[in-house]
């Protein structure tokens, strides 16, 4: 992933006539970390629709179901801007928000329950990790359905403190001064090597996720954080450094099994 130039003050989006879910929050979560970018042109039609780069921020949660609703004829959502606060009202409104989000994919994409049931699971799963461990105000979701590719694509990212950095900010019990560098933690965390403070909980959120997307779903799973980038089985260095995290889940979208329960992968 490139970075801006920090002296830039300009943007220019006028041939950007499409962005892919995973360039969507890249760039979106990019530009927020830069407030000297205060000139952003060329928003087209398109961008505006999917409230880029601001991404969806509603000032009352009545709206957010409002205008979610009106995308259910459209293949795609506005980008997603979700507060990662645990105190006060932002669990419930956070709750609430990706609720609506969820159910919203779900329409678009007439699944069925227990496909639903899985996917959400696994959404949920992937943005509480966000929430507990990014050490940042805001994690970000794009989706895109793919209706005649027969797939779709949701994105979750922040730019917080990494998987590494989880690892290093852990205090507790367990001996993690062995993971030193970004493929070390992302394997760690594959393998369910947890960073939650209660010991009986066990890394979900990346371990499960993956092994519920690829084999239940047949889908396939993107991870990068550092210089360490996971797709699927395989772990590579991505030869450059990415500030916190980037998931990319596609799914495939038809041919449902009736049998398919998502407990079954879940160890």
């Amino acid at each position: 992933m490139r970075s801006f130039n920090t002296n830039l003050k300009t943007l220019d989006f006028s041939r950007m006539n499409f962005t892919p879910p995973l360039l969507a929050v890249h760039y979106a979560s990019l530009i927020a970390e830069f407030p000297q970018l205060d000139n952003i042109g060329g928003m087209n039609s398109y961008l505006e629709t999917i409230k880029f780069p601001k991404c969806l921020s509603p000032a009352s949660e009545d709206e957010w179901e409002t205008i979610l609703n009106s995308y259910l004829l459209r293949t795609y959502i506005p980008i997603i801007k979700f507060g990662t606060s645990s105190t006060g009202d932002h669990p419930s409104i956070r709750e609430k928000l990706l609720s609506h989000v969820f159910a919203a994919i779900r329409r678009i994409t007439q699944l069925p329950t227990n496909y639903f049931t899985a996917i959400s699971y696994m959404l949920s799963e992937l943005t509480d990790n966000i929430v507990e461990h990014s050490k940042h105000k805001f994690g970000y979701l794009a989706f895109q359905y793919y209706r005649e590719n027969g797939f779709m694509d949701i994105c979750l990212a922040d730019r917080g403190v990494g998987l590494l950095g989880s690892y290093q900010n852990y205090i507790g019990e367990r001996d993690f001064s062995h993971i030193t560098d970004h493929r070390t933690a992302v394997d760690s965390a594959v393998k369910g090597r947890s960073t939650k403070h209660v010991a009986e909980d066990r890394g979900f959120g990346v371990a499960t996720s993956r092994k519920i997307l690829t084999q239940g779903l047949g889908g396939s799973f993107v991870y990068l954080t550092g210089n360490a980038l996971l797709i699927n089985e395989e772990l590579s260095n991505f030869g450059i450094d990415s500030k916190g995290i980037i998931i990319l889940v596609r799914i495939p979208v038809g041919n449902f099994r009736t049998d398919f329960n998502w407990s079954d992968h879940v160890e």
